[in-house]
């Protein structure tokens, strides 16, 4: 068929968010997800029962979790969710590298080849070499992702949680220095890192009150603080955060993680009040 007129898209198109969101262990990750309004919650860890949200079962497989995402897209009546939360993708990892592993199984069965047992398996050609890693696992995540945007083809947001961790970063014209990143290998990384509308590190609220050692030496001391930090706008290169929608970082306070949720969710903000040219 021809391409025509009728088929320009004009203006802003709304459209539901693909979130990811990050950071250290025990700071609340989960409850700040799982505190959205109308979302189910999708644990690939289990450890979120002590939150009060709508959750399913520990999903083991991919299986299980396609299962969950087509009870999501039959909405007719059979429920009200309107967002869905995994968490944890670094959890999800070893799921993703077992389906992986399972294709690759699939292909070579009966050509008389070494199957693989790992996602490294350097026995097995397909794996060998890092090759597993390097391409089979961002194929089969560009699956999950591709099926989320089924889920949001729908009308749905998905949010993805994940624990964080430090690289070393290597510049070829400055010094090298540390940043926070999801904790997922790194080939598999910059494909969720491109797949996200929104990538939120969240992290306390660091004070740092500076001491006297001596006649002149001085020391930093971190001061603890309730809030946590919601890092959005992408300025701070230690780490990876930004937006598609104007939103600057946010203080959040734990008994306001539902408003913190729906405002990035469904907030933007308009350049022309802000005195952006």
């Amino acid at each position: 068929m021809a391409f025509s007129l009728s088929k320009i898209q004009k203006g802003v198109k709304k459209m539901p968010r693909k979130i990811i969101l990050y950071g250290p262990p025990k700071l609340g990750k989960s409850t700040l997800a799982g505190s959205t309004r109308d979302a189910l919650m999708i644990p690939t860890e289990d450890r979120v029962a002590h939150i009060k949200c709508d959750k399913t079962p520990v999903v083991e497989s991919v299986g299980d979790i396609m299962e969950i995402f087509e009870f999501l897209l039959d909405s007719k009546g059979k429920h009200t969710y309107k967002r869905a939360i995994v968490d944890t993708l670094d959890w999800l990892e070893p799921i993703i590298h077992k389906r992986a592993i399972e294709r690759v199984n699939e292909k070579l069965e009966g050509t008389g080849g070494a199957i693989a047992h790992s996602i490294n398996d350097d026995h097995c050609k397909e794996t060998a070499f890092q090759k597993g890693l390097k391409f089979l696992a961002p194929a089969e995540w560009k699956r999950f992702l591709a099926n989320c945007d089924v889920l949001r083809a729908e009308g749905l947001d998905v949010v993805l949680v994940a624990h964080s961790h430090t690289i070393t970063i290597n510049p070829p014209d400055r010094d090298p220095y540390e940043k926070y990143v999801m904790k997922i290998d790194k080939s598999s990384l910059a494909v969720l890192e491109e797949w996200a509308d929104i990538i939120a590190f969240y992290d306390k609220e660091i004070f740092v009150k500076t001491e006297k050692v001596g006649a002149t030496a001085k020391k930093g001391k971190a001061l603890p603080s309730k809030n946590r930090v919601l890092h959005l706008c992408g300025d701070n290169p230690a780490m990876i955060n930004g937006n598609s929608f104007g939103l600057g970082d946010a203080i959040v306070s734990l008994e306001h993680c539902q408003d913190i949720m729906e405002w990035m969710l469904t907030e933007t903000v308009d350049e022309k009040t802000t005195g952006d040219k």
